[in-house]
């Protein structure tokens, strides 16, 4: 378990005083009551459990926030990190705990869209009405009903080896993908990542071209993740990529990979955080949500894990967002509520998508 930080008491003997003096840009939020509640309720409960998989740095990101959120609130709350299976697994699990009456394992649940439709339908996760305690929790970050909280934007596009596509030659739209030169020596998923949440947004008869003559150009099918295949040569391109996330450090780690962001194709993958009906502790867990949120927690996700929210002001994956934006392209950002209601149809779409790219 990890180690709290002490109790601030030189900071007053209010939680709304404890605030004032951590100097968070988000100490007005303390003269929220409810949230001061929530706060005093958080800190009777002292340790929340989360189980998740290296997302957002594992222990060391747990660790992190757990030292962001005392210093923030003024409280002396512990996180207890166990590392844990993919986010599908861990959605299962969480819903089988629910319908056997059995607290969760984890008092948070992290998941992209398909994650949180699958809890969601089985009403697995508790409908939160956020702006009671937090302001930055903006309408479009979160469900409708509150359910999950949007906390990281993977940008998807064509992420490519640099020692063979030069400057000039980077995609700029997905036609642009379909260069002569580069026929046989790209790659593509088996799943069809991002070909069927596109044709929810064209329509099915503009994608499939799009995805038929990608499998003429594939010269194979690679998993999100294997970008060693990318940086030894054997592909030159992946497209599409599964969104910044490891190709990101990759890069900063010295590979000779990028990403270009398609301007016909900005789509973002959206992970959220909700908190499990069984949760042993929700108050804290509501809090750690929250606290994730803020510009001080998206800097330590954008650290310890992947990148950050394109919804927070400030953040660098805002930043990116406001790029793509400037260069004409519309970001397209499907929720879970949208989602949910056309499920049957993506289901489809994928899978003709993946016969596609499986047939050579």
């Amino acid at each position: 378990m990890l180690e709290a930080m002490p109790r601030q008491w030189l900071c007053g003997i209010t939680m709304a005083i404890a605030l004032a003096c951590t100097g968070s840009a988000h100490a007005a939020d303390a003269l929220k009551p409810a949230l001061e509640a929530l706060i005093k309720a958080a800190q009777e409960e002292k340790t929340l459990n989360i189980v998740w998989g290296p997302s957002l740095g594992a222990a060391n990101g747990a660790r992190a926030l757990q030292d962001g959120m005392n210093k923030m609130y003024g409280t002396s709350i512990s996180i207890n990190f166990t590392p844990g299976p993919s986010f599908p697994q861990m959605a299962s699990r969480v819903v089988q705990e629910i319908q056997a009456g059995r607290p969760n394992t984890t008092d948070v649940l992290l998941g992209a869209e398909t994650t949180i439709i699958a809890s969601m339908e089985a009403s697995a996760l508790t409908p939160i009405n956020w702006n009671d305690y937090f302001d930055n929790i903006r309408p479009e970050m979160r469900t409708k009903n509150g359910e999950a909280v949007q906390i990281v934007s993977l940008f998807s596009g064509a992420y490519y080896n640099t020692k063979f596509i030069k400057p000039d030659e980077v995609p700029k739209k997905m036609a642009d993908i379909f260069n002569p030169k580069w026929k046989g020596r790209i790659a593509s998923t088996p799943y069809a990542g991002t070909f069927d949440r596109l044709a929810l947004h064209f329509g099915i008869d503009a994608m499939r071209p799009i995805v038929q003559k990608t499998s003429q150009w594939a010269g194979g099918l690679i998993r999100c993740g294997e970008y060693e295949r990318l940086a030894s040569g054997e592909f030159i391109l992946f497209f599409f990529d599964c969104g910044r996330g490891d190709e990101r450090l990759a890069v900063e780690n010295g590979g000779p990979m990028q990403e270009a962001i398609l301007e016909d194709a900005a789509i973002t993958t959206n992970w959220f955080l909700g908190v499990p009906k069984n949760s042993t502790h929700p108050n804290l867990a509501k809090l750690f949500v929250g606290y994730v949120t803020t510009p001080e927690g998206q800097a330590i996700i954008q650290k310890y894990g992947y990148t950050s929210s394109h919804y927070v002001e400030g953040t660098p994956a805002y930043k990116q967002a406001k790029a793509i934006e400037a260069s004409g392209a519309k970001i397209i950002a499907q929720f879970p509520d949208e989602l949910i209601q056309r499920e049957k149809e993506m289901e489809g779409y994928r899978e003709e998508f993946q016969k596609i790219l499986q047939t050579k």
